[in-house]
């Protein structure tokens, strides 16, 4: 009896692909330096629900948090991390952190 070839396998679960296209804003996932660097660094990216946003994006580097995004209606994910990226950076550069989810005519903070 003849051995069948084993197909080749993914290197990364579920076939993901290790690097990601250019998107509608021409954004490609190395063009994202700052959140890598806070990734590489031992902080954490996360997006997704944060009650009662919908839809938010926060970068944390470990001590503390660096942005807080709140999602456009019409925005496409690619752009939301691209604003998380600069907004990275911004916070890096001034110490101050970017905050869109606690706003002045907030009458709650949501401390992340």
């Amino acid at each position: 009896m003849e051995r069948r070839r084993q197909g080749s396998r993914p290197t990364t679960p579920g076939g993901i692909v290790g690097s990601v296209g250019p998107t509608r804003t021409g954004a490609t996932r190395s063009t994202l330096a700052h959140i890598q660097a806070v990734l590489d660094g031992g902080g954490q990216i996360m997006v997704g629900t944060i009650a009662p946003i919908k839809e938010a994006a926060v970068a944390h580097d470990g001590k503390k948090t660096l942005a807080m995004l709140r999602r456009r209606p019409p925005e496409p994910l690619s752009v939301l991390l691209a604003r998380l990226d600069v907004a990275i950076a911004s916070a890096q550069a001034t110490g101050s952190r970017v905050d869109e989810i606690n706003t002045a005519s907030s009458s709650k903070r949501y401390e992340i």
